[in-house]
Formats: C-alpha cells, sequence, structure tokens
C-alpha cells in the first residue's frame, strides 16, 4: 500500500501498482466477453420457455377443438338419428 501524501502533493503510485491501458482493455475484452455469453444464455432460456410455452398452448387449443367438435358431431349425429322416418 502506498503511504499517505502529504497535503497538497499528488498522490504517488509506485511503478508495481500502477496499471497499464493494455491491462485496462485486456479487461474490459474479458469483461465485454463474460456478458456476451451471459447474455446469451438468458436468451437461450428465454426462448426455450417461451417455445415450450406456445407448444403447450398448442397442445391445448387441438384437445379443445377436437373436443367441440366431436361433441358437435355426437349431437349432429344423434339428431340426423332421431328426424329418420320408421322403415
Amino acid at each position: 500500500m502506498t503511504p499517505e501524501p502529504k497535503p497538497g502533493q499528488p498522490l504517488y503510485t509506485p511503478p508495481a501498482e500502477r496499471v497499464t491501458i493494455d491491462e485496462i482493455k485486456q479487461r474490459a475484452t474479458q469483461v465485454q466477453d463474460l456478458a456476451v455469453e451471459d447474455t446469451k444464455l438468458v436468451v437461450r432460456e428465454v426462448y426455450e420457455q417461451n417455445v415450450t410455452r406456445a407448444a403447450l398452448i398448442a397442445v391445448g387449443v387441438v384437445v379443445v377443438a377436437a373436443s367441440i367438435a366431436y361433441l358437435l358431431g355426437r349431437r349432429a349425429a344423434q339428431a340426423a338419428m332421431t328426424d329418420l322416418p320408421p322403415y
């Protein structure tokens, strides 16, 4: 750790503790790469959740539509059977 500077004196950093521009650029690149990886991971998870949700909704809609079609077809068949004249 550096000693406290005297009042009015600039802070002195010994050469061993100085950070170069290249080190800052390298660290910024690492942080940027990490942020991109995390963003891609989150996007992939959200996409998978939305695709799963959409698939489940589609299956539900198909089941409801098939049930309604069956119900209406059965009622129509019963109505057709009662409207037939006797032989």
